[in-house]
């Protein structure tokens, strides 16, 4: 008999970077983005709600104002952020 054994801490290796947390969402202009593959439409009204009663002067631009995410180039979806003013985005995708 034969048993592996693994690390149950879930600890992986950082092989990409991300960009740095805000630190805080107060006056920032948040995006939603969506694959349009999951119940986007049930999650992000009820996300909207609770982060514009813990941040009401934030903005937060609905995923409907913008394309699917799935399968748009990255630049054209970085162009379309920066010209509505976007600082952070919410992402939600079924992958």
């Amino acid at each position: 008999m034969k048993m592996e054994v693994y690390n149950p801490t879930g600890a992986i290796e950082i092989t990409e970077v991300h960009a740095p947390r805000l630190p805080n969402l107060r006056g920032k202009t948040i995006c939603e983005l969506s694959d349009r593959l999951w119940e986007d439409f049930r999650i992000f009204p009820r996300l909207r709600q609770l982060l514009k009663a813990r941040f009401p002067d934030m903005e937060i631009i609905p995923y409907t104002e913008f394309p699917n995410i799935y399968g748009i180039k990255e630049d054209v979806l970085l162009e379309k952020l920066k010209k509505r003013g976007v600082q952070a985005a919410i992402v939600g995708t079924a992958a």
